[in-house]
């Protein structure tokens, strides 16, 4: 991330992280246009001026929110991953794992979904290029190799995983739908089925 500040360069910058977290809040409650840098210094407590010395505008602020989101989604996505597992005992956990973080985290969710259907994800390159960590990168390399999966492009089937995902997150917050174990497995199994062959 490119920022001001010396100190601004650790995750522990408290000042920072003040900032990131009342933009969270404000963005996920009023979206990008409705959370002025006035409304968010008096969210954070920080002068305006606070907030410049760590990033250049507001879009650089979205941009750096977007990317620890992902880095933090993609930590609770990886907890308890083995490399070596089956290839269906990975996709399990990844799905279970990123489900029960979203669901936990519907700040975080709603901000990354107003991200990934703004102009902001075609406009920045930096954060797009955490959108494959290694240990996807090899998931999706083994599952090729081994003749399991569509040959489509990641990001595609990718897509044909987050997609559902996703829209039953929003169901689940919002508290249209609540899905038991069952069900959960019911939407994994659909899910693989998408992407293999």
């Amino acid at each position: 991330m490119n920022v001001h500040s010396e100190d601004s360069q650790s995750p522990k910058d408290g000042k920072r992280r003040q900032i990131l977290e009342a933009a969270l809040e404000l963005f996920s409650d009023y979206g990008f246009h409705g959370a002025s840098m006035a409304k968010l210094a008096d969210k954070a407590s920080v002068p305006v001026g606070t907030i410049y010395r760590h990033f250049k505008g507001k879009e650089e602020l979205i941009h750096a929110l977007y990317v620890e989101m992902k880095r933090e989604r993609f930590a609770a996505m990886l907890e308890g991953y083995d490399p070596e597992a089956p290839l269906r005992d990975r996709f399990d956990l990844f799905w279970r794992n990123t489900f029960a973080y979203c669901v936990s985290h519907p700040r975080e969710f709603k901000f990354a979904e107003q991200y990934a259907f703004s102009p902001f994800l075609r406009d920045v390159g930096k954060a797009i290029q955490i959108d494959m960590t290694a240990e996807l990168g090899k998931f999706f390399g083994d599952g090729y190799a081994q003749g399991v999966f569509k040959t489509l492009p990641p990001q595609i089937l990718s897509a044909l995983i987050s997609g559902p995902l996703n829209a039953l997150v929003t169901r689940e917050i919002a508290g249209i739908v609540k899905l038991n174990p069952a069900d959960r497995q019911s939407v994994m199994d659909a899910c693989w089925d998408a992407i293999t062959v």
